[in-house]
């Protein structure tokens, strides 16, 4: 049998610049659908004007489905990059400091001044933050204050990293090989790549029956199972030419498909059927509508992963730029929003000058702020953020002038100015 070819898989030793232009643009679409949350009409985020927008809150209905699975297949191909030069040990070592510990920081910093700005806007608290950080920790959110908001993705892709681990190394075998190619094979044909949404379709109507309290990790698998899975379809994709090659060929159709499932959300929203006028669980209705849903997210990130794939993609500047600070932005971007919006929300002003004044300002906010974490280097190790904060011409200069170092790993040598690891999303 032939084996397929995929047209964007980089050679080894290269970067996959389709990943890395994916994972800076998906949280910058992050970034968007959090200042259309507020003023989303149906929906109520953590601030929220008074006067809402339904043009913001079709651009939230359009990425809801797939953004942030989307995010999770880019860190399960980050994964397989990073095990392809790391132990396991070492893999594990690195979720803690990239992950775990910025999700602990990240609670007790960017978390409480966004819970005290939303009470204050409420009328619930008139003090100072000050004040206000010893009842930070008194209850959970939303009765309560604590919370970890936003910093929910870190968690739960910390568990997913250490829950997927050995199927990884699994997969690192000659067996593992020959499993992955039969999958693969079963993913052939126009749609094949669509097999892979069954599992995102079933274990939302048996895990809502079984865990309908709908607790964060605990027992949220409901709407959350279907990150762990994009995470592992991730690693497969990068792993798996021959997957690879049906999401090369079949992108065009799953783009078709996702187009007409988000013209129905689009309808649905439009109608006031979303969120609030969906069926009552294992109705038809219901199980036709959160079935449309899975394979809609599946569609738009086959399409997206295709359409990126198919692209002669450069090292741009602004990758360049990017790629170590995107990280920084989404752990900064929800309390740049909630402090610009609260400001902006009481002013006496139409909907879309609000949305461009918090629009702008919450970019160069977020920009600012991951810039100062950034070239920190207490607060760059506390966050985990990867890279140096050299600008990207000197580092870049610095690397060329020491092209070929020996990685005593292996013994072999290892041209650095071309760099092999991708920072799993989020790092």
């Amino acid at each position: 049998m032939t084996t397929a070819t995929a047209r964007g898989t980089p050679a080894k030793g290269e970067r996959d610049l389709a990943i890395d232009w994916l994972r800076d643009l998906g949280i910058c679409a992050v970034v968007l659908i959090h200042v259309c949350e507020v003023f989303n009409p149906w929906d109520e985020w953590h601030v929220a004007n008074p006067e809402r927008s339904r043009l913001a809150g079709e651009v939230v209905v359009f990425f809801a489905p797939w953004i942030m699975p989307l995010l999770m297949v880019l860190a399960g191909a980050s994964a397989f990059y990073a095990l392809r030069r790391r132990s396991a040990r070492q893999f594990s070592r690195e979720r803690v400091t990239r992950l775990l510990l910025p999700l602990i920081v990240g609670i007790l910093v960017l978390v409480p001044p966004q819970v005290y700005l939303e009470r204050r806007l409420e009328g619930v608290v008139h003090g100072s933050f000050f004040a206000f950080y010893p009842h930070f920790f008194e209850g959970l959110y939303p009765r309560g204050n604590l919370s970890w908001h936003h910093l929910w993705f870190l968690a739960h892709l910390f568990v997913y990293s250490l829950l997927a681990l050995p199927f990884f190394l699994y997969w690192q075998t000659g067996r593992g090989h020959r499993q992955l190619r039969r999958i693969a094979r079963w993913c052939t044909g126009s749609f094949g790549i669509f097999w892979l949404a069954v599992p995102l379709v079933l274990e939302r109507h048996l895990l809502w029956g079984l865990l309908s309290d709908r607790l964060v990790l605990t027992s949220d698998w409901a709407n959350h199972a279907i990150l762990f899975v994009a995470y592992v379809y991730g690693y497969m994709l990068a792993a798996e030419p021959e997957l690879a090659a049906a999401v090369d060929h079949q992108w065009k159709n799953a783009l078709l498909l996702a187009g007409l499932v988000s013209a129905g959300l689009w309808a649905l929203a439009w109608r006031g059927l979303l969120p609030n006028g969906l069926p009552e669980p294992y109705a038809p209705g219901y199980l036709a509508f959160w079935s449309a849903y899975g394979i809609g997210a599946w569609a738009w990130i086959v399409a997206v992963l295709g359409m990126m794939r198919a692209r002669p993609l450069r090292d741009a500047a602004f990758l360049r730029w990017s790629r170590n600070r995107s990280y920084a932005w989404y752990l900064v971007h929800q309390p740049v929003v909630i402090a610009i919006a609260v400001v902006v929300i009481p002013l006496h002003w139409a909907v879309g000058w609000k949305f461009l004044v918090i629009g702008v300002t919450t970019v160069a906010g977020t920009v600012g702020a991951a810039e100062g974490l950034q070239r920190i280097g207490l607060t760059r190790r506390l966050f985990g953020l990867p890279g140096s904060a050299k600008p990207a011409q000197v580092a870049r200069k610095e690397a060329s002038n020491a092209a070929l170092v020996l990685d005593g790993r292996e013994g072999v040598q290892v041209d650095m100015t071309r760099p092999v690891d991708h920072p799993e999303l989020l790092r």
